[in-house]
């Protein structure tokens, strides 16, 4: 990515001003700015921030944030040692981290997080990400893709069984993409944006699930028109792409 968005660039630079001096030494995004991928008003500003000391707390720097920039973009990430990067994520001590606006004290991260910014992290200060010696095992990835598909992801589908619910255009949105992404990750063995992977199912899934990629598409960056008059067919026809998806996942465990 040669240019950060204009809202990104102010997100990290009021970040950066927030922080005790000397104490980030790098700060490196993932997510879908990773893959160049930016929504404006929808998209998050997924990072990580590597320290010259394990601190107890960054609230404040997030704060600021927030108060700069208000809730969109939201800013989701942790703070860790660089060193943290060279072992898999479960070896690392709890970190300071906010998500969706709450900050805590919580797990430094996941396989996901540590591939995405291994192969296709943004450094905006520091030393370049493909020096760190970030720690990768492809093998991980995929078991813990597999178990996000049929233990958080089966839950999701569980709780769309309420037709309100699944007809929402935020449901739509969130869950096509979601799944999608995962399995990609698992036909193709490498990580994607949310719109690529949706754009890649078009080209992948069956026929009878294009309509709902489509209109996922269409609400979140309004790439088609809207697909459905009724929006209790959009909610069924989310349950059964996400079941769909979830279904081939655990079956891929198996083979």
């Amino acid at each position: 990515m040669s240019a950060l968005p204009e809202r990104v660039e102010a997100v990290c630079a009021t970040f950066l001003v927030a922080v005790p001096r000397a104490l980030v030494t790098g700060l490196y995004l993932r997510g879908g700015l990773a893959f160049g991928e930016w929504v404006d008003g929808k998209s998050d500003v997924d990072f990580t921030a590597t320290l010259s000391r394990r601190p107890s707390a960054e609230r404040a720097a997030h704060q600021a944030v927030a108060t700069s920039c208000g809730d969109s973009p939201c800013v989701d990430g942790v703070h860790l040692l660089a060193d943290d990067l060279a072992r898999p994520p479960a070896e690392c001590p709890d970190a300071p981290a906010v998500l969706m606006h709450d900050f805590a004290v919580r797990d430094a991260g996941d396989p996901v997080s540590w591939h995405e910014l291994a192969r296709h992290g943004v450094t905006v200060v520091g030393p370049p990400v493909e020096s760190l010696g970030i720690w990768t095992d492809d093998a991980v990835l995929r078991a813990y893709t597999i178990d996000n598909l049929d233990t958080y992801w089966r839950r999701q589908v569980e709780r769309c069984a309420d037709p309100r619910a699944a007809s929402l255009p935020f449901t739509c949105e969130w869950v096509v993409p979601g799944v999608a992404r995962l399995d990609h990750v698992l036909e193709t063995g490498r990580q994607t944006s949310k719109s690529r992977a949706v754009r890649w199912g078009l080209a992948h899934y069956p026929e009878c699930f294009h309509r709902v990629l489509r209109e996922a598409l269409a609400i979140r960056e309004g790439a088609f028109e809207p697909q459905y008059d009724d929006v209790f067919e959009r909610g069924r026809d989310v349950v059964a792409f996400a079941a769909y998806v979830v279904e081939r996942g655990v079956a891929s465990r198996r083979s």
